[in-house]
């Protein structure tokens, strides 16, 4: 039901101010959630306590608000992203133990790859995205990865741009993109550098569910140069790994 004099409903402005919360911004004031959420004050300030009432917000000392426990509890009670992760979490944990980098699982949404699980070390090498995070498909190799197994006309969209830019290693090239999709699917496997920051290294493979479906990409995320002479072996255990993880997927499907 639309009462805005924009036409817009109060389910699309409830999901503005909770995408208002992110990684860096995790407590808002009714002001600043107007701000960024582009809705008036009053407005703001309205929703955001009946969103407090229903425990999708909470209210916090200094007036600020945060993303309430409501929401965690409904989306563990039945996500597919959850569910997935919990399932590959015992594989990752293995690849962690032996390499102490990030060890991370991703889903497509749109142009973007959704981290729904990382496992990290204290001294691994700083990365962008945290869980809940998103990144372009072409600048992560869990991105790169689920972009080569995407269906032909999801992939001829992608290419067809924008392909953005964070480092002077991303690639913005549509043919160069392409040829590296097509030497992801004939190997097996992602490796990209510098993508992100100059000093990290992304390597990743499929993990397909029911049938050669791919359903999420596992990757591991260390210093650039470090996996050089490892590289073999990672992606090694990564495939054990995601094997493993499509075992347990099938068997729970039962």
């Amino acid at each position: 039901m639309a009462n805005s004099p924009t036409g817009e409903s109060v389910l699309e402005r409830v999901d503005r101010i909770l995408a208002a919360f992110t990684a860096e911004d995790t407590r808002l004031t009714g002001g600043q959630i107007a701000a960024l959420a582009g809705l008036p004050t009053a407005t703001a300030h309205r929703l955001a306590q009946d969103m407090a009432r229903q425990g999708w917000l909470e209210r916090v000392e200094g007036g600020h608000y945060v993303v309430g426990t409501r929401l965690w509890e409904l989306a563990n009670r039945s996500s597919r992203e959850l569910s997935l992760a919990r399932t590959a979490r015992p594989f990752m944990g293995d690849i962690h133990a032996v390499l102490r980098q990030h060890v991370q699982l991703g889903i497509v949404e749109g142009r973007e790859v959704l981290l729904v699980e990382r496992l990290s070390h204290p001294n691994a090498v700083a990365v962008r995205a945290a869980v809940a995070g998103r990144l372009p498909l072409h600048l992560s190799a869990t991105g790169l990865v689920l972009l080569a197994h995407a269906p032909a006309p999801v992939q001829e969209s992608y290419l067809a741009g924008p392909l953005s830019a964070v480092t002077e290693a991303s690639p913005t090239d549509p043919q160069v993109l392409a040829a590296d999709l097509e030497r992801i699917r004939a190997t097996g496997h992602a490796v990209q550098t510098g993508y992100l920051e100059p000093d990290t290294t992304g390597i990743a493979v499929p993990v397909r569910g029911r049938g050669e479906q791919v359903v999420a990409g596992l990757g591991v995320v260390t210093r650039a140069g470090d996996p050089a002479a490892r590289a073999g072996a990672i992606v090694q255990a990564l495939h054990t790994a995601a094997h493993g993880i499509r075992r347990t997927l099938r068997e729970d499907a039962r």
